[in-house]
């Protein structure tokens, strides 16, 4: 949470990781999550910026401002 990210690593499913990331609105609400999953040895950290930076790209265009 500290750092906008969540991970679930194979807690859920063997063999099954998830990361997702938060989207937030003009009012700085928490609207929405855009997340990924994979199998466990596809989906490595090398994909957080990349949902970050995606997910970033979403809240601007629905008017959030990043502090």
């Amino acid at each position: 949470r500290q750092y906008g990210i969540a991970r679930d690593n194979e807690e859920l499913e063997l063999g099954v990781r998830c990361m997702a990331a938060g989207i937030y609105d003009d009012q700085s609400r928490l609207v929405a999550g855009l997340s990924i999953s994979a199998p466990a040895d596809r989906l490595d950290e090398h994909w957080l910026p990349k949902l970050q930076a995606t997910a970033n790209e979403i809240s601007a265009a629905l008017g959030y401002k990043f502090k």
